[in-house]
C-alpha cells in the first residue's frame, strides 16, 4: 500500500482433475516472513507464489502479526481471515475526482450505508488536493497457475473479498484477468479487460464481512498467468462514501483524507467444470442495499441473479428477524406493493453453524408470514432452499467473527416473477 495518514489501533474496534485448485498458495497461508507493517515499497518478494505486476504495493495480513497488519485489528479495520491465517488488501481506487451527480436517496439502503437521511445524502466532498496525486493509482496481484488453462474449457474461478471499515469509498470494480505471458506495468490501472468481474452497482457494502463472488468463463486456451485488481480507470470506476458515522471524529478525518477504496481478497480457487454444471454454477449474488431502483427487475427467475437480503437480520436458530431489519423489509414490502404483477422467491441460506436446514425452512417461513401480515398475497410467496450451489456456499460467512454482535444477515435471497 502507498503510504497513507496512520489510523492508531487504539481506534479499532467500532486438463486437470476436476475439482483441483490451480491456484499455489490460493489462502495466503504461505509468507516469506510475518509482516510487521503494510507495505510501502515495491518488492519481488512479496508472498511466496504472488507479485505485483506494478509499483503498486498490496499488503500482506496475517495472526502471527500484531497491530498494523495482525489479526483481527489492523490499520485498515478489524477481520478475521476467511479461512486459515492469512489474507491481502488492495487499494482499488485512489484520490478520485470529486463526484457530486450520486444520489445516494436513489439506493435500497437501511442499515451498514443508511444513505436515507438527509445528512448522508448531503456528505461534505473532501479537499482530494495533493502536491502529488498518484494517477489513477491501482495495486493488483499476480500468479502463475500450476498447468496452463486448456482451449474452449469451462473453468469456475472464485473467492472472497470484504470491504475495509476504514476504506473511504465503496466501488463497483474488481475482476481478474488471465493471461499467456506475465504483466509488467511501472503504474497506473492495467490495459486488459476482465475476463471475469463482478457487474453490479457497487462491491458488498458491509465492512468487515467476507462474501464470496464466484463465476465460470470460456478460455482461449494458453493461459497460465492470473492478476486480480481493478481494470477500469477512475471515469469508469463508481463509487460511492463508505458509512463511517459509527467511529470517532478523528478516526473519520483521517479516512476521509486517505481518500481510498480498500478491500480485503482471501481463498482464491479456480476449477475446470463440466458443461452440464454451468447451470449450476453460474448464478451470481448482488447485496439488495446496493441495487437502484431501476435495476431490481433484473434479479428474475429468468435470469442469473439473486439479490441478497443483507440488511436483514436473524439470531441463528430462530425464526423471527431482528428489530433492524424492517428498513430493509418494508422497502421490499413497498416494491411488491406498487408492482402487483409480481411475485416473489424467497431463497433459503444454511448458515456454517447450522448442520440441517431447520433453521433455513425457519427464516423462510418467517419471512412469508412477514409479507403475508403485510399485505402480499400468499400465492405471490414461494420458498426454495438453495442448495451446494458452488457459487455461493452453503457455509456462508456473513458475520463479525471473534466481535460481540450476534446478528447474522444474508441469510436470504430473492428473485421476483411475474404472475
Amino acid at each position: 500500500m502507498r503510504n497513507l495518514i496512520n489510523i492508531t489501533l487504539l481506534s479499532l474496534f467500532c486438463t486437470s482433475a476436476s475439482g483441483q485448485n490451480l491456484i499455489r498458495n490460493a489462502g495466503f497461508e504461505k509468507y516469506y516472513t510475518c509482516p510487521d507493517n503494510y507495505t510501502v515499497e515495491y518488492t519481488k518478494r512479496f508472498i511466496p507464489d504472488w507479485v505485483m505486476p506494478t509499483k503498486g504495493t498490496p499488503d500482506y495480513f496475517n495472526r502471527c502479526s500484531k497491530e498494523m497488519v495482525g489479526v483481527p485489528q489492523n490499520f485498515m479495520g478489524s477481520i478475521f481471515p476467511a479461512e486459515g491465517d492469512g489474507f491481502v488488501g488492495l487499494v482499488l481506487l485512489d484520490t478520485p475526482e470529486v463526484n457530486d451527480e450520486i444520489d445516494y436517496r436513489d439506493y435500497f439502503h437501511s442499515g451498514p450505508l443508511a444513505p436515507v437521511t438527509i445528512t448522508n445524502a448531503n456528505i461534505k466532498k473532501p479537499d482530494t488536493k495533493r502536491t502529488v496525486k498518484p494517477i489513477n493509482y491501482r495495486e493488483y496481484l499476480q500468479t502463475q497457475l500450476i498447468t496452463p488453462l486448456q482451449p474452449n474449457m469451462l473453468y469456475r474461478i472464485s473467492f472472497k473479498y470484504a470491504l475495509a471499515q476504514h476504506s473511504t469509498f465503496v466501488l463497483n470494480r474488481l475482476g481478474i484477468v488471465f493471461t499467456q505471458n506475465p504483466i509488467k506495468q511501472k503504474d497506473g490501472v492495467l490495459p486488459y479487460k476482465p475476463n471475469v468481474f463482478i457487474d453490479t452497482v457497487a462491491l458488498f457494502a458491509t465492512p468487515g464481512i467476507w462474501v464470496e463472488f464466484a463465476d465460470t468463463f470460456r478460455t482461449r486456451g494458453g493461459e497460465i498467468y492470473m492478476t486480480i485488481g481493478n481494470f477500469y480507470d477512475d471515469k469508469q470506476t463508481r463509487y460511492i462514501s463508505n458509512d463511517i458515522s459509527g467511529l470517532n471524529t478523528m478516526l473519520q478525518r483521517t479516512i476521509i483524507t486517505n481518500q481510498v477504496a480498500y478491500y480485503y481478497i482471501d481463498d482464491v480457487k479456480l476449477e475446470p467444470v463440466k458443461l452440464e454444471e454451468t447451470g449450476e454454477l453460474s448464478p451470481r449474488f448482488v447485496p439488495y442495499s446496493m441495487l437502484k431502483r431501476d435495476e431490481l427487475p433484473v434479479i428474475d427467475t429468468i435470469g442469473r441473479f439473486f439479490a441478497l437480503l443483507d440488511e436483514v437480520f436473524f439470531d441463528i436458530g430462530q425464526p423471527g428477524t431482528k428489530p433492524h431489519s424492517f428498513c430493509q423489509l418494508d422497502g421490499l414490502v413497498g416494491y411488491l406493493v406498487n408492482n402487483p404483477n409480481l411475485g416473489i422467491e424467497l431463497n433459503g441460506l444454511i448458515h456454517e453453524v447450522e448442520t440441517d436446514t431447520v433453521g433455513a425452512n425457519s427464516r423462510l417461513n418467517a419471512m412469508k408470514h412477514f409479507l403475508i401480515n403485510n399485505g402480499i398475497a400468499e400465492e405471490r410467496v414461494k420458498l426454495s432452499l438453495l442448495d451446494d450451489f458452488k457459487s455461493i456456499s452453503t457455509k456462508y460467512r456473513t458475520y463479525r467473527e471473534g466481535l460481540p454482535s450476534v446478528y447474522y444477515s444474508s441469510l436470504l435471497a430473492v428473485r421476483f416473477f411475474k404472475l
